[in-house]
């Protein structure tokens, strides 16, 4: 999932500008945003039974009508957001706000911030920089494509996953990938194998790795996570 980062003052236009950037983005898949709120909260309707749930302590919850669904978090993390936006698929997710991020941005009026690639454009001058904005990637991201895997091979399959926490500074390994999921996938009951460095540190969190497996029984599943996370133990670290 790519992500772009519209950021500026506020009243400054980010709003109206993401409004516009939308429908182009939409050409190239479904498009998510995240807005951040950081100078008010948001308020939930008092004395609705969601608002009353959510009081009482859980840390999850979700209200259906009959056109959308509405899911509060207890919780802030922008990692978590993202996680929600590509476990359902988004291939572009917006962030309008995080003036203090260290991620490459659109900045809109005459905010100072740090990895300003666009200042006050064209919505349409950002399809051509696409490139430049970075990736995220999670376990819901990788499952659900190999879903799609199990649905073209027919019949019955398992999936799993497994994080590798990376510590800071660790060169990205995302070149070495591709490799270790062609040998995992030449493994006996294994469908499909997907792979990605999660770049956590640009979002709040840590880096980390994410092995998925589709295999034909959960042994298979297993063995193949299992040879995954070997071969890459094996990646000489810089």
């Amino acid at each position: 999932m790519k992500v772009i980062q519209v950021t500026g003052i506020s009243g400054s236009g980010k709003t109206s500008f993401i409004r516009s950037l939308i429908p182009l983005l939409a050409r190239f898949g479904p498009v998510g945003t995240v807005k951040h709120t950081g100078h008010h909260s948001m308020l939930l309707p008092k004395g609705k039974d969601t608002t009353v749930m959510f009081e009482a302590g859980a840390l999850v919850v979700a209200g259906i009508d009959q056109e959308k669904t509405l899911v509060t978090l207890k919780g802030t993390s922008l990692m978590d957001a993202l996680d929600i936006l590509a476990g359902h698929g988004i291939a572009i997710a917006v962030m309008e706000g995080y003036k203090g991020s260290a991620l490459p941005k659109i900045i809109i009026g005459d905010l100072e911030a740090e990895g300003c690639i666009l200042r006050d454009p064209d919505p349409e001058e950002v399809i051509p920089l696409l490139d430049r904005f970075p990736d995220y990637h999670s376990p819901g991201e990788l499952l659900r494509e190999l879903g799609v895997e199990c649905g073209e091979e027919g019949g019955e399959c398992v999936m799993a996953f497994s994080t590798v926490p990376l510590p800071r500074g660790t060169a990205d390994p995302g070149p070495s990938l591709p490799g270790i999921a062609r040998a995992v996938e030449g493994l006996a009951g294994i469908i499909g194998v997907e792979a990605a460095f999660r770049q956590g540190s640009l979002f709040g969190g840590t880096d980390q790795v994410i092995f998925a497996v589709a295999a034909e029984s959960g042994k298979a599943a297993a063995a193949g996570l299992g040879a995954a996370l070997s071969r890459f133990r094996e990646i000489p670290v810089p």
